[in-house]
């Protein structure tokens, strides 16, 4: 009983049966819902000379004080939990759920009832946990040994599929708590909806790994370059001072013809090396512009394998060009589309065996759509062998390829040539099956017949 119950029983209990004692029991029993203070003297044990509210006195009682105190205690707790972004969580000493926040349901997505009188060891009996790369069904496991330890935790990561069919990330921490007499009680804590700081940290490790990637590529790269630039200066300069210095007589030595088709061949490899360093750095600048014109299919075929004919013709590769059986035109720039199909029929050959054929064809309907199309009967690539050839400075380091020279550009320099046409590099490989590389072109640069 509260300290002014106690109060009024004993005044109301002294009354004696007279109309005025009548009166003032029924004047105790209307102020039995507000503190009074009474007036009169204890020593004697008399009934108090006079009452009054709690509105005439400025002081409450050391009671009423401690419980507002705690009633407001409880509200704060109760704000401070609703406008949270963490909600709360109790476990009982049992190590069940007994009691969420009401922030639990609508941050995690999961009602109460599925988890409230369940510990974390039957809902793993239920079903299969959630696990990835970031929680595994040991690290589960061990949050539980932790549990039944009765010791405190941080940050367990918690993986779960929302309602709606996304996987969000909850971070849970929680303290054992204890009764007065030592004995375990159960748990208390908060949890958090983790999932945006996972995917942050998730594209900071993508593309720290993809930028160690190129810059291993580009290590490799420059070791490449190094002898790719090296051979033809060096043949250059050889002959060059061999002539200078006349080593075999006048100028007019028939072997002198020889050596200057030799420094004609190497600066002509030189330059198309460089060449191909600067489109890329042109590309990767947003600087280079199309000259784009309707030319014939055909006439684009020819124009290619005009250019790679000798190459082929040396390497011991018959080349094959498959005509289109109606006239078509494609919008393109000349020299770049040129330039594409020098890069695929050129590796097409590096990468044939002698004998082998080669063939370049025209596909107006394409499953993905009108497209010119270099295959060859080369060893394949593996998928992930295919998803490194065409990053720039990237070469397949595979049995299959070492005996085989390069700057690791050819695909690279493709591929973003096509896409400034608004086209697509596919390429198709499997080990031992050779490779199919299409230029998928988008309808607006194609048309059939000759306008």
């Amino acid at each position: 009983m509260c300290e002014f119950g106690s109060l009024t029983h004993r005044a109301l209990s002294s009354c004696d049966n007279t109309e005025g004692d009548r009166n003032l029991r029924r004047g105790l029993r209307g102020l039995k819902n507000r503190r009074v203070a009474m007036l009169g003297s204890r020593q004697t044990g008399e009934l108090p000379a006079a009452m009054t509210s709690q509105n005439d006195r400025p002081a409450p009682a050391p009671a009423e004080s401690a419980s507002r105190s705690a009633a407001e205690e409880a509200q704060r707790f109760r704000d401070f939990a609703e406008a949270a972004s963490n909600w709360f969580w109790e476990m009982d000493s049992g190590l069940r759920f007994c009691w969420f926040s009401d922030s639990f349901e609508r941050i995690s997505g999961v009602p109460q009832s599925h988890l409230l009188g369940r510990s974390r060891r039957d809902m793993l009996a239920l079903a299969d946990p959630v696990t990835d790369e970031i929680t595994s069904l040991q690290d589960w496991w061990d949050h539980i040994a932790v549990l039944e330890a009765h010791r405190p935790f941080r940050n367990f990561i918690h993986p779960r599929i929302h309602p709606d069919g996304h996987k969000v990330y909850l971070s849970i921490s929680g303290k054992p708590i204890f009764d007065a007499a030592g004995r375990f009680a159960g748990y208390r804590g908060t949890g958090a909806d983790i999932t945006d700081r996972i995917e942050i940290e998730r594209r900071l490790r993508e593309a720290k790994e993809m930028a160690e990637v190129a810059d291993r590529a580009k290590s490799r790269f420059l070791a490449t370059m190094s002898h790719e630039l090296r051979t033809p200066l060096n043949a250059i300069i050889g002959f060059a001072e061999i002539m200078d210095g006349q080593r075999f007589g006048p100028m007019g030595e028939p072997r002198y013809q020889g050596y200057a088709r030799d420094i004609l061949s190497s600066g002509r490899h030189l330059l198309a090396i460089i060449n191909d360093i600067l489109d890329l750095a042109r590309l990767d600048a947003a600087q280079m512009e199309l000259d784009d014109a309707w030319m014939p299919v055909e006439e684009v075929m020819d124009d290619a394998g005009r250019h790679i004919a000798p190459v082929a013709a040396a390497a011991g590769i018959r080349l094959r060009l498959v005509a289109p059986e109606a006239a078509a035109e494609v919008l393109a720039d000349q020299r770049r589309m040129r330039q594409v199909l020098l890069n695929l029929l050129s590796n097409a050959v590096k990468f044939s065996p002698r004998g082998g054929v080669v063939t370049l064809a025209w596909r107006p309907d394409g499953p993905r759509g009108p497209a010119l199309v270099v295959t060859d009967p080369g060893p394949g690539m593996t998928e992930d062998e295919i998803r490194q050839a065409v990053e720039p400075f990237s070469q397949i380091a595979h049995h299959r390829t070492r005996h085989h020279e390069g700057t690791g550009l050819g695909l690279s320099l493709a591929r973003r040539l096509c896409e400034l046409h608004g086209a697509r590099l596919e390429l198709e490989s499997a080990p031992g099956e050779g490779l199919t590389a299409s230029i998928v072109l988008p309808g607006n640069r194609v048309r059939r017949g000759n306008a």
